[in-house]
């Protein structure tokens, strides 16, 4: 049996199970998953953690993604050829996901060749895009989506039951421009370390409604990263912050105020005869890491 037949043709009893179908194994990747939290006072934590497989499989004519169980990932290999007795489909509908349990057994067999085309299929099923969309667009975007903006508004960490699993939830509200998107993070994102007024870009992010609109939500493949910005500006002065030592408020000509150490600044200050001093600055959401004089 074809593989894409297989996947788009709803079977003939509910107790149906594939004949032996002569696969290979194009590209594997670890995928780890948390499979129990803790929770107390301070947050989330993995109690638990499996090493997942995520598998694109072909027939030679069409490519499949498979997840399989840290158990079972021992039984073949990238490049392999196999003939796979005992697979089972996952779904209510087509097109249905395979499913690898104790019972799917790998037996090696004569090689299938591999194009260029169904390579390059199965690297985006492993690796799917995610171009970076604005905020302004994203309630128009389809399939899954990259983000960038500040963090304005960051909810306590939730204990969410969803099927027999309880998972953390944090929900994020994202700022680019005049646009605002809320973010839904779960399980592993949910427990990444933001503060308000960070700038992220998150990948992979997939978009969902609810009872509170349309929002856009977390997948396995997430990831998230700080964004580090860099400009000339006018800096007007500093200010201590009160039970914070260290570190001072910078107000710049444009009526922001950000955070630098006070290390970073006392070079500046030395330099500092005019009201306004064009500075260079990088900075990661609101805070400065790094300030030099800007060259004429």
């Amino acid at each position: 049996m074809a593989l894409k037949t297989l996947l788009t043709t709803k079977p003939p009893t509910p107790y149906f199970r594939p004949p032996p179908i002569h696969l290979c194994v194009v590209l594997v990747v670890e995928q780890p998953r948390v499979v129990a939290w803790e929770f107390d006072a301070n947050g989330a934590r993995p109690a638990q953690t499996k090493m997942n497989i995520l598998a694109a499989l072909t027939d030679g004519d069409s490519v499949a993604k498979v997840t399989v169980f840290e158990e079972f990932g021992k039984r073949f290999k990238e490049g392999g050829s196999y003939n796979v007795k005992g697979l089972s489909l996952r779904g209510q509908s087509p097109p249905y996901q395979l499913n690898i349990t104790k019972d799917t057994l790998f037996f090696r067999s004569a090689p299938i060749a591999l194009s260029a085309a169904l390579k390059r299929e199965a690297e985006l099923l492993i690796h799917p895009p995610s171009p970076l969309t604005p905020l302004s667009t994203c309630r128009e975007a389809r399939g899954l989506i990259t983000v960038e903006g500040e963090v304005v508004e960051l909810s306590a960490l939730k204990e969410v039951t969803t099927g027999r699993d309880v998972v953390p939830l944090r929900n994020v509200t994202m700022q680019q421009g005049e646009s605002q998107m809320s973010l839904c993070f779960w399980r592993e994102a949910a427990v990444w370390q933001l503060q308000v007024g960070a700038h992220i870009k998150v990948s992979h992010l997939k978009a969902g409604r609810s009872n509170y609109g349309l929002r856009l939500q977390s997948t396995n493949f997430s990831t998230i990263e700080e964004v580090r910005s860099e400009d000339i500006v006018g800096a007007l002065g500093v200010m201590e912050i009160e039970g914070d030592p260290g570190n001072l408020n910078l107000l710049l000509e444009d009526g922001r105020t950000v955070l630098i150490e006070e290390r970073l600044w006392e070079p500046i200050e030395l330099v500092m005869i005019e009201p306004v001093i064009k500075v260079q600055i990088k900075m990661t959401g609101n805070k400065v890491q790094a300030i030099e004089v800007a060259k004429n």
